[in-house]
């Protein structure tokens, strides 16, 4: 039970989540962590290594080789290993995990110093690595050509560059067996280091590597180089033959070999940094001049190690001023750190810093040192925070993983979701907070957010001035992509809010020209959210309802934000709009029958939109958009798809459109088709020879008589269902009954006690009775546009605070100012 307690502390707040640790004790905080379900939130990592619990520390370990650890799981292994505690090192060196161990080995045999500078070596690393080695030359003693495996690979390296003469001379016959010329040369560093070189070498290591010399033309230059530094101890070859980068975790790599800083791993699978070779190489990189290195200014190596949590402040400021993205990277960004952001932002293109700043709010608020307040007061741009208060989108998810791993973010775990909510619904509550109650200043701010370049706290203190900015005249940056922070302001508005502004958008046809211009500007917000999303239902019901403009319709079809829900009920909407339709045919999501059925609504209006005829008949066009056009009845498009995609096509599909193209232009057509598809009269479909020999298109129809068509029909809950999803509010309930109370969180680690258990016991809520049969029928039923619809499957959640159901527009007092010659008293009619 303590495991569900630890994946429940994704969405406590920090103070909480440190008392209930204290409380549970070490053997329950290390029982809970072993068998968390989830990735450790970065609170329980940073309390373990904080209190040091012996068996905490080592299950946190296990995690961090795993990867399962929110927080940068190098950067936690880096803690781990200055603990110098004997019972990790021994846990790091023997277990079998995800993390390369090779710069771990090497920070436990040298990297890691005590205060006089000698390496801190355990006797069980060193007794292990011993048995290492002489298990590895057992294994390898009568093969003529060794093939070791990496981990044998890195713990005779290991061995070898130990600041440990002993060991380093255990290993390194070995080492040379196994052509490490530059482990070799460390280790030929070691002895000379310990003034026990000369007695070595000359009591057989020389005689061994140069017997192997002789036998390996391909490292000949490396060993000539080692055989030098061997003779004289010394030897300006060293530093050019045998490099660092044949040794993953030697060093940094010299600063004037560009390429090699863009490897993976440069900058943070190291225990310790140079980090005067990295403000060398800073400076050769420096801002993106044609003329420097690197005329993109980027560096995989530089951003890892701007990433780390050990960058000394000095050190920091100087790596800053030479290679200005490093602030984006801070490892726990704060207030300073956005203000650094803000004046470095200009070095960047604009994709690059909408991904930059927004890793720079997540990684600020999951590790707790960027509170939400702060990232609402001082975060630039403000749509940059809004997007961050929402879960991503279905539809985007990828995207966003795909640059964040490629493209900017060093960190490379998996997230959870749950982690992510904590910071989303207080992202929200502070927003609520700081524009207040008053339904005139949320509409100022819907209308201006969406271009404003400055943090909302700066918004929101030049709407509170005596000269309000003026709504903009032009649309704002791009970024971030498929969310509008106009939309996300309807999400988070209290309900008496989005009622004012609902009903100043369904009066607005008959708005006077003296009205506020602010409500005069809202249909081009509306279609900008519907653009961009995400879209309340309730506006998705204006775009389709006769107050709805094409413009907005199209928009909301072209939202890669979109459920499925929503593309299906503008492709069922009358009077059909091809373009509207064209834009659903092409969306990601859509379907094969929601494809089918645009198609055939579009063909009974007078045709395919034009664009998407286009689209279709291209050189390249996607198998996926050509199949739903086999059920079309134009004969020319028919022709063009199965001239050109022939090939790739379904058999069963083939032969519907084979018929459906005789029918309307008769049978030689499709013979041409088939013999250029087959090749061969042998190799055609027999029904297309039987169309031949007979000399009628009757065999091919009776052929697709058989084959079932695919259905573009549907019911109202076969799209409804999805029509749109619930936002989790977990982390708002939590918020709401559990902050505050650690005594609470305890009790999740009683038996039978889960989280969403506990919040609906703390809310009073009944548990739902069994659905039945006439239950599940009504819940199937289309919802009204009041009332969301839920799965019949989904329990019901009791409403979080803030999200109280919202009354009809009849019930709700006007809370905008009236229109000039309008009764106040009578509500409008949609």
């Amino acid at each position: 039970m303590v495991a569900g307690l630890i994946d429940a502390l994704h969405f406590a707040e920090r103070d909480d989540a440190s008392a209930v640790l204290y409380g549970l004790g070490d053997a329950q905080v290390a029982a809970g962590i072993a068998a968390a379900s989830r990735p450790l939130p970065v609170a329980v990592s940073d309390f373990v290594l904080d209190t040091a619990g012996a068996a905490s520390v080592l299950a946190l370990t296990r995690r961090a080789l795993a990867d399962e650890t929110v927080a940068d799981p190098d950067a936690v292994l880096r803690a781990l290993i200055r603990l110098a505690d004997p019972a990790v090192d021994e846990l790091l060196v023997r277990t079998a995990a995800k993390r390369p161990r090779a710069w771990i080995l090497a920070a436990l045999v040298r990297d890691r110093r005590d205060a006089r500078g000698r390496p801190v070596i355990t006797n069980d690393v060193e007794r292990f690595l011993r048995n290492q080695v002489a298990r590895a030359e057992r294994r390898h003693a009568n093969r003529h050509t060794p093939m070791p495996a990496r981990i044998e690979i890195d713990l005779v390296v290991a061995a070898t560059v130990a600041d440990q003469p002993w060991l380093a001379m255990t290993a390194m016959p070995l080492a040379v067996r196994l052509e490490q010329t530059t482990a070799v040369a460390r280790g030929l560093r070691t002895l000379r280091d310990h003034g026990l070189l000369a007695d070595v070498w000359e009591d057989g290591l020389r005689e061994t590597i140069l017997t192997h010399a002789k036998k390996s033309s391909y490292y000949q230059p490396q060993w000539d180089a080692v055989l030098a530094f061997g003779d004289t101890g010394d030897s300006p070859r060293m530093t050019k033959t045998p490099g660092a980068s044949h040794l993953r975790f030697e060093g940094l790599p010299d600063p004037g070999a560009a390429d090699a800083w863009t490897a993976p791993n440069t900058g943070s699978q190291h225990y310790a940094l140079a980090w005067d070779l990295v403000l060398e190489y800073a400076a050769l990189v420096g801002t993106g001049e044609q003329d420097r290195q690197a005329g993109q200014a980027t560096a995989r190596g530089l951003d890892e190690a701007a990433a780390r949590e050990d960058v000394p402040q000095d050190v920091r400021a100087e790596f800053e001023a030479r290679y200005p993205r490093a602030v984006f990277w801070a490892a726990r960004p704060d207030v300073a750190t956005l203000r650094r952001a803000h004046a470095a932002k200009a070095s960047l293109n604009p994709a690059t810093r909408h991904f930059a700043t927004r890793e720079l709010l997540r990684r600020g608020l999951l590790h707790g040192s960027l509170s939400a307040p702060e990232a609402v007061a001082h975060a630039e741009p403000a749509a940059e925070v809004l997007a961050l208060a929402l879960p991503t989108p279905p539809g985007l998810t990828t995207y966003y993983t795909a640059k964040g791993k490629n493209g900017f973010a060093p960190h490379f775990v998996w997230i959870p979701p749950e982690a992510e909510e904590r910071y989303q619904a207080d992202l929200r509550a502070a927003v609520a907070a700081a524009l207040g109650p008053d339904p005139a200043r949320w509409l100022k701010a819907l209308t201006r957010v969406a271009a404003w370049e400055g943090s909302l706290g700066d918004l929101l203190a030049a709407i509170d001035s005596d000269q309000p900015p003026p709504l903009p005249a032009r649309r704002g940056s791009r970024w971030p992509r498929g969310v509008d922070p106009a939309a996300v302001l309807l999400e988070i508005a209290p309900p008496e809010v989005v009622t004012a502004v609902v009903e100043a958008a369904w009066l607005l046809p008959d708005a006077a020209e003296s009205f506020a211009p602010e409500t005069r500007a809202l249909a081009g917000v509306f279609t900008r959210v519907l653009d961009r999303g995400p879209e309340p239902r309730w506006l998705l019901d204006l775009a389709v309802d006769p107050h709805g403009t094409p413009a907005m319709r199209l928009a909301a079809a072209r939202n890669p934000a979109a459920t499925v829900g929503t593309l299906w009920r503008l492709a069922d909407r009358e009077p059909a709009e091809p373009r509207v339709l064209a834009a659903v045919y092409l969306h990601p999501l859509a379907s094969l029958e929601l494809r089918i059925a645009a198609l055939v609504r579009s063909e009974a209006v007078g045709g395919l939109y034009p664009a998407l005829v286009r689209r279709l008949v291209t050189r390249y066009a996607e198998p996926a958009l050509l199949q739903p056009t086999l059920e079309s009845r134009d004969p020319e498009l028919l022709h063009n798809v199965l001239r050109r995609s022939n090939r790739s096509l379904q058999t069963d599909r083939r032969i519907v459109a084979y018929s459906r193209l005789a029918e309307a232009a008769g049978p030689e057509p499709v013979w041409a088709l088939e013999l250029e598809r087959a090749g061969s009269l042998e190799k055609m479909h027999e029904a297309v020879r039987a169309s031949m020999t007979e000399h009628s298109d009757e065999p091919l129809h009776a052929a697709a008589t058989g084959i079932a068509r695919p259905d573009p029909e549907r019911v109202a809950a076969s799209w409804d269902a999805d029509f749109q999803s619930s936002r989790p509010d977990t982390a708002e309930r939590v918020r709401k009954h559990l902050d505050g109370h650690p005594e609470l969180w305890m009790r999740l680690a009683e038996d039978g006690v889960t989280l969403p258990g506990l919040i609906a016991e703390l809310e009073g809520v009944e548990p739902r009775a069994p659905q039945t049969a006439q239950t599940a029928q009504t819940a199937q039923a289309p919802p009204t546009p009041e009332t969301p619809h839920r799965s019949p499957d989904t329990p019901e959640p009791p409403t979080p605070p803030g999200r109280e159901a919202r009354p009809r527009l009849s019930e709700t007092p006007r809370l905008l100012p009236p229109l000039p010659g309008s009764d106040p008293a009578k509500p409008p009619t949609p």
